[in-house]
């Protein structure tokens, strides 16, 4: 390695910023490992969107090998309405139905459909199961079309989503299911609550965004090009921050 002193000291840096005790308010920051956050007892693990967000897409797409090795069975998508089950049943077998669920997606979730697409693909390629979580409309509700209704809008929602979460955790006993929604749904008093009031605790994990506290100290400290899970308050179980995310530029 001495014929390559760039090289050494390139190693020697990551090293030391793998093993770094980043703080964020006294707390150590941990780099990321898709195996720890995929395993563990919780049968439930949540996953925040910000439906802006390509790279929130691929980066867990991207994950999803690692976290079906730890345990995952199912990915829970927010995207799709209980009556589109059976094109997520049909997905990777019917090459219609990948484009049936794309037009169902449409553009009604901010980012582009394929992204979207490409999370499913790679769930299916990994082997998990892919369900569909959002409620039906009631005829005349707000969101008859295939576009989100906002986090709370009407409560009764996310209460249906949490008992279609916690039925898949029965029927998956002794595996993961990874949900994937909106990141607003993940609050304390929203998805988690009503999930444990139907029996099934959970973890969530939220993406640190590019204008957050975490992101401006992992810049400070010159760590933003590694991936971090970083510690939060209450909120959630930690932040993923990850420079595709930290570096992407949404629209407001």
């Amino acid at each position: 390695m001495a014929q390559y002193p760039l090289l050494a000291a390139a190693l020697v840096f990551l090293s030391a910023a793998a093993q770094a005790q980043f703080n964020v308010d006294g707390a150590p920051a941990r780099t990321l490992s898709w195996l720890e956050l995929g395993g563990g007892p919780e049968p439930v693990i949540f996953f925040g969107d910000d439906h802006r967000s390509s790279a929130i897409k691929t980066t867990l797409a991207a994950a999803m090998p690692d976290l079906a090795r730890a345990g995952a069975a199912v990915l829970a998508v927010e995207m799709l309405h209980a009556s589109d089950q059976p094109l997520l049943d049909a997905y990777g077998k019917d090459p219609a139905a990948r484009r049936k669920v794309g037009e169902k997606i449409g553009t009604g979730w901010r980012a582009p459909a394929e992204v979207y697409l490409q999370l499913l693909d790679a769930a299916k390629a990994a082997g998990l199961e892919l369900a569909a979580l959002n409620p039906n409309p009631a005829r005349g509700e707000a969101g008859e079309s295939y576009e989100p209704t906002g986090p709370a809008a009407p409560s009764a929602r996310n209460a249906k989503m949490a008992a279609a979460l916690a039925a898949l955790a029965v029927s998956h006993r002794g595996s993961r299911v990874l949900a994937f929604l909106g990141a607003d749904h993940e609050s304390p008093a929203a998805l988690p609550a009503q999930l444990k009031q139907d029996g099934a605790a959970s973890r969530v994990y939220l993406f640190a965004q590019p204008d957050s506290a975490a992101a401006a100290r992992l810049r400070r400290a010159n760590l933003d090009r590694w991936p971090w899970l970083v510690p939060d308050d209450a909120a959630c179980d930690g932040l993923i921050a990850v420079p595709a995310v930290l570096d992407e530029r949404l629209a407001p």
